[in-house]
């Protein structure tokens, strides 16, 4: 598909429909045709894998196959040079026996499972900067520093028992060998080689009652010869036991029993494993407070050296109540956290997940939504289309599993698009928003600090403005079109806001913003939104819309609100914290950087805000169902 342009349509082959795919362009190009030969080789042995063949036939496909996927170097050639001795073996053992009868796919896999899986092959000593080897004789070669793992108690040295057949056990003579003895020459090779450091690690506590443990009796020797032999500068005075305690308390660095432990972030010995640092500040008392320790230096005000009037698009200040602190790193900051990379699934799907229904829900209402208004009489044509490029662009699953999705989808679909239809006759021209705000700030005598908002709102019909998607109604949708609806009416503008969203157990909902005939008064609501804004950019906001909503939603009871603190502070901390089945808002890369942890002060911080900011929107949206009766 990359070939095609996306006005071509499907390309119909043998195997099905294939779809232009534009999302490659330029240099990925060379990616996607690297991609393609892959897949195709791996379709042409796939198929050569499957039949039986003679041994000269299975040698060529074999050998054919490591030069098609492998480009080794010399390090590597070692291995599969190992294969293709194998396959020279099979051949001549046959050759011996004057077998040859084609052999069958499972009975050469059999084989070459046999023979590789106790082939050793053989690796360069000394091949890097870091080497990782087990202790053998006549190695001790100087090195700047020596690290010996797992100097357990009854590991090493390493004891043998005795076997039953053994008449040598409790008759040991002078120079028969033990493997004891070897264990401790190997120790001490091992100690001479050390030319600056030596590291020895041992397991100090126990797993299962956190009882102190006994490292090897060969590191307990070693530790009492430095105790009675050694001392610290500035020790000499002291008594043999006290200095030698001295001593040993220097050399011996005993770690966390977790690698998520506060104590393992702290001092000379701190942890470079950045990715437990979130939980030992949940576990640190540091974190017990409202923002982190480490986020200690004030910022200059935002508005510091200013040039007034101000100007604001409403866009901006739309896009910061998405997320104030994200916001707030990304403009303020410069600061972006990278999302984490996509995980790719194994498994074929039968049913669609959440993000993809709705990513196809939202094409679909789109398709639908412009066919409904310009061609009716074609809808039948275009959701067959639709389905087809669905298919082929591998968005559905397979067979009859995903003609059950697209209808489940379908009929999603069709239920927004009859409530849009009725609302989006007789469009009209995009209102400009142009609001002069000149109380927002303290200002001296004569001095003036102005704020202008500007902007365009765009989807203006008979009916008022009109917002939707395809999926819920979430905290953002409602503070979206709450600022939209108080922009159009500060502006003069007495009309509607129609909000529109769907919820699997209610079907489509149609909310309703009334209309605003007092200007002043939504440009009073407005001012308020502007000010966290500036706010917001000096300083980060404890503004959390999943959270927030929770909050607003606690206190709807029978259909009444009521402002409901206990409830309230419960259903934010589930909203912020982990739950059974899902994460909590708190995981957001953002969030978790200033606010780790959830506790009572960010919890008032947290409600005020909400009251400031989304409890109006919320509260003054209407049912259209209620509007009408």
């Amino acid at each position: 598909g990359y070939a095609m342009p996306e006005s071509a349509g499907l390309f119909e082959t043998e195997q099905g429909s294939l779809s232009p795919y534009n999302e490659v362009q330029g240099m990925g190009a060379e990616l996607a045709g690297k991609l393609a030969h892959f897949i195709q080789q791996i379709s042409t042995y796939r198929s050569k894998l499957s039949h039986v063949q003679t041994i000269d036939g299975w040698r060529e496909t074999l050998v054919s196959l490591l030069d098609d996927f492998f480009s080794v170097e010399l390090e590597g050639e070692m291995a599969l040079k190992s294969i293709r001795d194998t396959l020279s073996q099979l051949k001549e053992q046959l050759a011996d026996a004057a077998f040859d009868d084609a052999l069958s796919p499972s009975i050469i896999s059999q084989y070459l499972q046999n023979k590789l899986s106790g082939t050793r092959v053989s690796q360069r000593f000394l091949a890097g900067q870091v080497n990782f080897c087990t202790l053998m004789p006549m190695r001790s070669i100087p090195f700047r520093t020596v690290c010996l793992l797992g100097m357990n108690d009854g590991v090493y040295p390493r004891s043998m028992p005795p076997e039953g057949f053994d008449l040598m056990t409790g008759r040991t003579k002078p120079g028969d060998r033990s493997r004891r003895d070897d264990d401790r020459y190997l120790f001490l090779e091992a100690m001479l080689s050390a030319q600056q450091t030596l590291y020895i690690s041992y397991v100090g506590r126990s797993i299962q009652d956190n009882t102190e443990r006994v490292p090897s009796v060969l590191v307990s020797e070693l530790m009492e010869y430095c105790h009675q032999n050694y001392c610290l500068s500035g020790d000499e005075a002291l008594p043999v036991d006290e200095s030698g305690d001295n001593l040993l308390n220097a050399l011996v660095n005993t770690h966390a029993m977790v690698p998520f432990s506060p104590s393992a972030f702290q001092g000379t010995h701190a942890s470079y494993a950045k990715e437990w640092i979130p939980a030992a500040l949940t576990q640190s008392s540091q974190s017990q407070g409202y923002v982190r320790r480490d986020f200690n230096r004030a910022l200059d005000d935002y508005l510091f050296g200013a040039t007034f009037p101000l100007e604001l698009d409403l866009v901006e200040l739309q896009r910061f109540w998405r997320l104030p602190v994200q916001y707030f790193f990304n403009r303020r900051l410069k600061v972006i956290f990278e999302p984490p990379l996509p995980v790719m699934e194994d498994d074929e799907p039968f049913v669609l997940g959440g993000l993809e229904s709705y990513q196809m829900r939202d094409e679909l209402l789109e398709t639908l939504l412009e066919t409904t208004l310009m061609q009716p009489e074609k809808k039948t044509e275009v959701l067959k289309h639709f389905m087809s490029q669905q298919r082929a662009q591998g968005k559905l699953p397979v067979g009859a599993f995903g003609d059950i999705e697209f209808e489940t989808n379908r009929v999603q679909a069709e239920e927004l698009v009859d409530k849009l239809a009725f609302l989006s006759g007789a469009p009209q021209d995009d209102l400009e928003i142009d609001l002069t705000f000149d109380s927002l700030f303290e200002r001296n005598e004569g001095e003036e600090k102005n704020v202008r908002l500007t902007g365009w709102l765009t989807q203006c019909y008979q009916s008022g403005l009109i917002r939707y998607r395809s999926g819920k109604i979430r905290s953002q949708d409602y503070l979206a079109a709450w600022i939209d609806h108080l922009a159009m009416s500060a502006s003069g503008y007495a009309k509607k806001t129609h909000l529109i969203g769907y919820d699997r157990k209610e079907g489509a909902l149609h909310l309703i913003y009334p209309e605003i005939a007092d200007a002043q008064y939504a440009k009073q609501l407005l001012t308020e939104l502007v000010r966290l804004f500036f706010e917001g950019m000096t300083k980060p906001l404890p503004y959390f819309p999943k959270t927030a909503l929770a909050c607003v939603e606690a206190g709807f009871s029978r259909g009444q609100w009521v402002d409901d603190e206990e409830k309230s502070l419960k259903k934010m901390a589930d909203a912020f914290n982990d739950g059974f089945m899902s994460p909590g808002e708190g995981n957001n890369a953002y969030i978790s950087r200033i606010w780790p942890a959830w506790n009572d002060e960010l919890a008032s911080e947290v409600r005020l805000l909400t009251a400031l900011v989304l409890q109006g929107a919320r509260l003054a949206v209407q049912d259209a169902d209620d509007v009408k009766a």
